[in-house]
């Protein structure tokens, strides 16, 4: 648990993983990018509302994580890298943890 709490004060994008402990999916890398920016830009996703006033949660299903994929694919040269890398280690998270039948969702949480 105390590994958990230190990583937690890495800025970046956490997720549960397979065992239900808290992950890091991706280290901010700094620049003007954020978690949001994926319901802004893709109209992928919901927010939800955050336990600390300093955090975005985004909720995806596995149909949206795949669409993510594909989107930064397309889109990686309209936007920064940072923002494009994020995406798809999300979406490399969820397929080696939470890639389950279409109805399951991801809970990603950043703390940037």
């Amino acid at each position: 648990m105390k590994e958990q709490v230190e990583a937690r004060h890495n800025p970046g994008v956490y997720a549960l993983d397979g065992r239900g402990r808290e992950t890091l999916v991706h280290l901010y890398q700094g620049g003007d990018y954020e978690l949001a920016d994926i319901v802004e830009f893709f109209q992928l996703g919901r927010l939800e509302e955050a336990d600390g006033e300093d955090e975005t949660v985004l909720v995806l299903t596995a149909k949206e994580l795949r669409t993510l994929k594909t989107m930064a694919d397309a889109y990686s040269f309209d936007y920064e890298e940072p923002y494009i890398e994020m995406c798809l280690e999300m979406q490399r998270f969820a397929d080696q943890f939470g890639g389950g039948p279409a109805g399951n969702e991801m809970r990603f949480t950043a703390n940037f």
